[in-house]
Protein backbone atom coordinates (compact mmCIF):
# COMPACT_ATOMS: atom_id res chain seq x y z
CA UNK A 1 0.00 0.00 0.00
CA UNK A 2 2.75 2.49 0.67
CA UNK A 3 4.51 1.48 -2.33
CA UNK A 4 1.40 3.00 -4.63
CA UNK A 5 1.08 5.38 -2.16
CA UNK A 6 3.62 6.76 -3.28
CA UNK A 7 3.39 6.21 -6.52
CA UNK A 8 0.32 7.96 -6.27
CA UNK A 9 2.05 11.00 -4.63
CA UNK A 10 4.70 11.10 -7.21
CA UNK A 11 7.06 10.52 -4.13
CA UNK A 12 10.33 8.41 -3.23
CA UNK A 13 10.74 4.93 -2.85
CA UNK A 14 13.71 3.02 -1.10
CA UNK A 15 14.71 0.05 -1.83
CA UNK A 16 16.42 -2.86 0.81
CA UNK A 17 18.22 -5.84 0.47
CA UNK A 18 16.42 -9.13 0.90
CA UNK A 19 18.32 -11.11 3.38
CA UNK A 20 18.68 -8.23 5.86
CA UNK A 21 16.78 -5.35 5.34
CA UNK A 22 19.27 -2.89 4.73
CA UNK A 23 18.74 0.45 2.74
CA UNK A 24 19.95 0.26 -0.51
CA UNK A 25 18.75 3.25 -2.29
CA UNK A 26 15.74 5.18 -2.95
CA UNK A 27 14.34 5.89 -6.54
CA UNK A 28 10.86 8.26 -7.71
CA UNK A 29 8.52 5.63 -7.40
CA UNK A 30 6.81 6.04 -10.45
CA UNK A 31 9.83 5.39 -12.34
CA UNK A 32 10.26 2.13 -10.49
CA UNK A 33 6.49 0.99 -11.20
CA UNK A 34 7.53 1.83 -14.95
CA UNK A 35 10.50 -0.45 -15.03
CA UNK A 36 8.52 -3.28 -13.12
CA UNK A 37 5.78 -3.27 -15.59
CA UNK A 38 8.09 -3.17 -18.52
CA UNK A 39 10.09 -6.19 -16.70
CA UNK A 40 6.85 -7.83 -16.75
CA UNK A 41 6.17 -6.78 -20.24
CA UNK A 42 9.11 -8.40 -21.60
CA UNK A 43 9.70 -11.68 -19.91
CA UNK A 44 6.79 -12.29 -17.23
CA UNK A 45 9.06 -11.00 -14.36
CA UNK A 46 9.36 -9.46 -11.76
CA UNK A 47 6.47 -10.63 -9.93
CA UNK A 48 4.91 -8.62 -7.83
CA UNK A 49 3.09 -9.24 -4.14
CA UNK A 50 0.91 -6.49 -2.95
CA UNK A 51 2.72 -7.23 0.84
CA UNK A 52 0.33 -5.40 3.08
CA UNK A 53 -2.61 -6.67 0.76
CA UNK A 54 -1.53 -10.00 1.31
CA UNK A 55 -0.71 -9.55 5.04
CA UNK A 56 -4.19 -7.72 5.71
CA UNK A 57 -5.91 -10.76 3.87
CA UNK A 58 -3.34 -13.49 5.91
CA UNK A 59 -5.69 -16.10 7.51
CA UNK A 60 -3.37 -16.97 10.09
CA UNK A 61 -1.75 -13.58 10.90
CA UNK A 62 -0.32 -14.58 14.31
CA UNK A 63 1.58 -17.24 12.92
CA UNK A 64 3.79 -14.80 11.28
CA UNK A 65 4.12 -13.06 8.30
CA UNK A 66 3.77 -13.77 4.34
CA UNK A 67 6.61 -12.88 3.15
CA UNK A 68 6.65 -14.92 -0.67
CA UNK A 69 5.01 -17.55 -2.82
CA UNK A 70 5.35 -19.88 -5.44
CA UNK A 71 6.35 -18.37 -8.45
CA UNK A 72 2.59 -18.86 -9.93
CA UNK A 73 1.28 -17.46 -6.60
CA UNK A 74 -1.39 -20.07 -5.86
CA UNK A 75 0.47 -20.81 -2.57
CA UNK A 76 1.16 -17.88 -0.27
CA UNK A 77 1.98 -18.80 3.58
CA UNK A 78 4.06 -18.71 6.01
CA UNK A 79 8.20 -18.71 5.64
CA UNK A 80 9.28 -22.80 5.52
CA UNK A 81 6.31 -23.92 4.63
CA UNK A 82 5.21 -26.12 1.91
CA UNK A 83 1.56 -26.98 -0.16
CA UNK A 84 0.89 -30.10 -1.29
CA UNK A 85 -1.25 -29.32 -4.67
CA UNK A 86 -3.32 -31.50 -7.22
CA UNK A 87 -5.61 -30.68 -9.79
CA UNK A 88 -8.25 -32.65 -11.41
CA UNK A 89 -8.83 -32.69 -15.35
CA UNK A 90 -12.01 -31.57 -16.24
CA UNK A 91 -12.75 -32.89 -19.11
CA UNK A 92 -12.94 -36.51 -17.53
CA UNK A 93 -15.70 -35.33 -16.21
CA UNK A 94 -17.58 -34.35 -19.39
CA UNK A 95 -20.28 -36.46 -20.15
CA UNK A 96 -20.80 -37.52 -23.82
CA UNK A 97 -24.00 -35.96 -24.45
CA UNK A 98 -21.78 -32.58 -23.26
CA UNK A 99 -23.04 -32.31 -19.54
CA UNK A 100 -20.61 -32.12 -16.68
CA UNK A 101 -20.76 -34.67 -14.34
CA UNK A 102 -21.66 -32.61 -11.10
CA UNK A 103 -21.57 -35.64 -8.64
CA UNK A 104 -18.68 -37.43 -10.02
CA UNK A 105 -16.64 -34.02 -9.82
CA UNK A 106 -18.01 -34.05 -6.07
CA UNK A 107 -17.04 -37.31 -5.17
CA UNK A 108 -13.11 -36.49 -7.01
CA UNK A 109 -13.26 -33.17 -5.03
CA UNK A 110 -13.83 -34.95 -1.67
CA UNK A 111 -11.12 -37.95 -2.21
CA UNK A 112 -8.45 -35.93 -3.09
CA UNK A 113 -8.73 -33.45 -0.41
CA UNK A 114 -8.65 -36.28 1.95
CA UNK A 115 -6.07 -38.42 -0.04
CA UNK A 116 -4.00 -35.04 0.37
CA UNK A 117 -4.42 -34.60 3.68
CA UNK A 118 -2.85 -38.18 4.27
CA UNK A 119 -0.41 -37.54 2.04
CA UNK A 120 0.86 -34.40 4.13
CA UNK A 121 1.64 -37.08 6.97
CA UNK A 122 3.70 -39.45 4.49
CA UNK A 123 5.53 -36.82 2.44
CA UNK A 124 9.19 -35.85 2.88
CA UNK A 125 10.12 -32.76 3.35
CA UNK A 126 13.61 -30.60 3.07
CA UNK A 127 14.14 -29.43 6.20
CA UNK A 128 12.55 -29.76 9.97
CA UNK A 129 10.85 -26.46 9.89
CA UNK A 130 8.64 -27.06 6.49
CA UNK A 131 8.01 -30.52 7.90
CA UNK A 132 6.58 -29.36 11.08
CA UNK A 133 4.64 -25.89 9.55
CA UNK A 134 2.96 -28.72 7.01
CA UNK A 135 1.76 -30.84 9.99
CA UNK A 136 0.88 -28.45 11.96
CA UNK A 137 -1.14 -26.44 9.51
CA UNK A 138 -2.33 -29.07 6.65
CA UNK A 139 -1.85 -26.72 3.39
CA UNK A 140 -3.14 -27.93 0.51
CA UNK A 141 -4.44 -26.56 -2.80
CA UNK A 142 -6.73 -28.55 -5.16
CA UNK A 143 -7.61 -26.94 -8.51
CA UNK A 144 -8.25 -27.98 -11.78
CA UNK A 145 -6.79 -28.18 -15.72
CA UNK A 146 -8.21 -27.93 -18.68
CA UNK A 147 -11.08 -25.07 -18.16
CA UNK A 148 -10.47 -23.90 -21.53
CA UNK A 149 -10.76 -26.81 -23.11
CA UNK A 150 -13.75 -27.84 -21.81
CA UNK A 151 -14.89 -24.86 -22.76
CA UNK A 152 -14.53 -24.93 -25.83
CA UNK A 153 -15.69 -28.19 -26.35
CA UNK A 154 -19.16 -26.85 -25.43
CA UNK A 155 -19.47 -24.33 -28.17
CA UNK A 156 -18.12 -21.79 -25.91
CA UNK A 157 -15.72 -18.70 -26.28
CA UNK A 158 -13.31 -18.64 -23.58
CA UNK A 159 -13.79 -15.12 -22.77
CA UNK A 160 -17.69 -15.30 -22.67
CA UNK A 161 -20.30 -14.68 -20.26
CA UNK A 162 -21.02 -18.57 -20.81
CA UNK A 163 -17.63 -19.44 -20.42
CA UNK A 164 -17.37 -17.52 -17.28
CA UNK A 165 -20.78 -18.78 -16.03
CA UNK A 166 -18.92 -22.56 -16.54
CA UNK A 167 -16.07 -21.49 -14.52
CA UNK A 168 -17.59 -20.35 -11.54
CA UNK A 169 -20.12 -22.69 -11.58
CA UNK A 170 -17.28 -25.54 -11.14
CA UNK A 171 -15.36 -23.42 -9.09
CA UNK A 172 -18.45 -23.01 -6.65
CA UNK A 173 -18.97 -26.82 -6.71
CA UNK A 174 -15.18 -27.69 -6.01
CA UNK A 175 -15.15 -24.77 -3.22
Amino acid sequence: DEFMQACLDGGDWQTKAVTTRQAMGTYPANELLDLIAEGTRICGDPGVQYHSTVNRWHTCKTSGAINASNPCSEYMFLDDSACNLASLNLMKFRKPCGGFDIERFRAAVRIFIIAQDILVDHSSYPVAKICRNSHDYRPLGLGYANLGCLIMSLGLPYDSDGGRAIAAAITAVMT
